[in-house]
């Protein structure tokens, strides 16, 4: 079985990548702030409400700091706090994954969204920061 070749985003492919990360950012933010509860409950997650607020807040931070960047400038860093969130967010989704859950495949779907979306997000970061180099 022959696997595609990767594409690796160009630093102006990558620009223009976050502005979806950084809407993306924002959609997540809004769900975690404003229905904490009703996410916990859709996979099955036991989580203190504050705990997804923090996450939420977490989201809002990094994608409205991509969003403010002006085109040609966003900041790697930016996009690698993107990468520590994403970590963050799987690390709450583990506990989802027990087989006691009665919404374990919901939480295996979610885990398997945010990993793609953290490749993207490693990417993305990479390519940023060659300018920087």
């Amino acid at each position: 079985m022959n696997l595609p070749a990767l594409h690796v985003p160009t630093q102006q492919e990558a620009e223009r990548i976050t502005v979806g990360l950084g809407l993306l950012s924002m959609a997540i933010a809004a769900l975690e702030l404003a229905k904490p509860g009703a996410l916990a409950h859709a996979i099955g997650l036991d989580h203190d409400r504050s705990f997804l607020k923090g996450l939420g807040a977490r989201e809002m931070l990094t994608g409205g700091g991509l969003l403010n960047w002006k085109r040609g400038r966003a900041r790697p860093f930016l996009v690698w706090a993107r990468v520590a969130g994403d970590a963050m967010d799987l690390a709450a989704l583990a506990p989802a994954l027990s087989r006691s859950n009665p919404k374990r495949r919901v939480a295996m779907a979610a885990v398997a969204v945010v990993t793609a979306v953290t490749f993207i997000d490693v990417l993305c970061a990479q390519a940023l920061s060659k300018r920087d180099l």
